[in-house]
């Protein structure tokens, strides 16, 4: 039975306009001064501590009046006014003559913005640090706004809309569900939060992926996200990760005792950023490099060298036999049991025994202390897609006993959130 407001114990209203800890706050600074000393930009697990002190510094400090602000007025105000920097080519435009500081006027004449309402927007950026004010009415890019010039991150608010839109509803979702979907006989995967909200706003409800491959534009849009969500961390096959050469390669038919022999196949790989990433670090793989998804999502992608697009749906046989490796990127992690029961099932028709290998990259979920990009990314899933992040069990649950095949690893690296799980057909 939940606990109604009523049943609430009282608390000191005092409480609201208390910073959370106060008194952990020199022990916090210990940590921050001691992790910066001597910092230097490509120690990436040294400053992602730094990142967490620096934020648990934040929290200790605030009061809960202000983090509700913080998340209520100004989180989703930001998020808003970010895009309209992004869609109507201010921050280009600001860009322009080496980022030098730009007045609201000149900016409005470039752009064709209303000059009060371009003010009014600039100001809040300024406020929330996305903007430098420079002098009265004038201002400059930070990095960030000066990054999100680049469609890699600012597309990923263009995205918005699927976001905020479907992820507001989950409390509305829950609640009428009595916080207990499966027993209020619901199935989130039919229709999803996501559909429920299409539905409401007059449109059809079509799955989230459907819905996406239909509009080119948010189809761009969310393929830069993708890869923009991929920046700066270890990629699979990157040093420190996993042993590409000693699991891979070696032992691998190469192109020159077989021209058709395919190295690797990246299946739903969007627009290719992860193979462009992998020839990057091993032009000199033997074999063919494919990406393979929905022809709509192919069409557009520009990846260059040896790399090979198929047009291609997983849930359709697959057309690429006996490769040395098939790689699925944060695929698995979008459909519940019984869908990745289909794809992978295509797969595995498609592997040689005692050759071929199956890669996963996806998150798997730590028994505790668990990031929050995964934790996000795991409620988000079950908005759109009635799915989730999966732990190291449920992976073993999935792939070995409901599938058949066997986990020979599973490898991660310091500054990946995600690992790569590699599998055989069992024998």
């Amino acid at each position: 039975m939940s606990t109604t407001q009523e049943e609430t114990p009282t608390l000191d209203p005092s409480l609201a306009s208390t910073p959370f800890d106060l008194d952990g706050v020199s022990a916090i600074l210990s940590k921050i001064t001691s992790l910066s000393d001597g910092l230097k930009s490509g120690d990436h697990e040294r400053r992602l501590k730094l990142l967490s002190e620096a934020r648990a510094l934040v929290q200790a400090i605030e009061t809960p009046r202000e983090k509700m602000l913080m998340d209520m007025w100004a989180g989703i105000m930001t998020i808003g006014t970010l895009r309209i920097g992004y869609e109507s080519g201010l921050f280009a435009e600001m860009l322009k003559d080496g980022g030098r500081p730009k007045t609201v006027s000149e900016l409005a004449e470039a752009t064709g913005f209303d000059p009060v309402m371009l003010s009014r927007v600039m100001r809040h950026l300024a406020a929330t640090r996305n903007l430098t004010e420079t002098g009265p009415q004038e201002f400059a890019l930070t990095s960030f706004t000066r990054a999100m010039t680049m469609p890699i991150i600012g597309d990923s608010y263009v995205t918005a809309d699927l976001a905020l839109n479907s992820q507001s509803q989950l409390p509305i979702y829950l609640r009428d569900a009595k916080y207990n979907p499966a027993a209020a006989g619901w199935d989130p995967t039919n229709p999803t939060t996501f559909q429920r909200v299409t539905a409401a706003s007059g449109e059809d409800p079509v799955p989230l992926f459907e819905y996406i491959t239909a509009r080119p534009g948010v189809a761009k849009a969310f393929g830069n996200h993708m890869a923009g969500s991929a920046q700066g961390t270890t990629r699979w096959m990157e040093g420190g990760f996993y042993p590409v050469r000693e699991r891979l390669v070696e032992g691998c038919v190469s192109s020159d005792d077989d021209p058709a022999a395919v190295f690797l196949v990246d299946i739903g790989g969007s627009t290719g950023h992860d193979m462009v990433a992998f020839q990057s670090v091993y032009p000199d793989a033997p074999g063919r490099l494919v990406v393979q998804d929905l022809p709509g999502v192919v069409a557009g992608a520009k990846v260059g060298g040896r790399i090979e697009l198929m047009g291609h749906d997983f849930f359709e046989a697959q057309p690429i036999q006996g490769a040395r490796a098939y790689y699925m990127h944060r695929v698995l992690h979008d459909w519940p049991d019984d869908k990745c029961l289909q794809i992978l099932s295509q797969v595995k028709k498609a592997m040689r025994p005692g050759y071929s290998k199956l890669l996963i990259n996806e998150n798997v979920i730590p028994a505790t202390g668990a990031r929050w990009e995964v934790t996000s990314l795991d409620l988000g899933l079950f908005v759109f897609m009635g799915a989730k992040e999966r732990t190291e069990g449920d992976w073993h649950e999935l792939l070995e006993e409901k599938m058949g095949f066997k986990i020979r690893g599973i490898w991660s690296a310091a500054n990946a959130v995600e690992s790569l799980i590699e599998c055989e057909l069992a024998v």
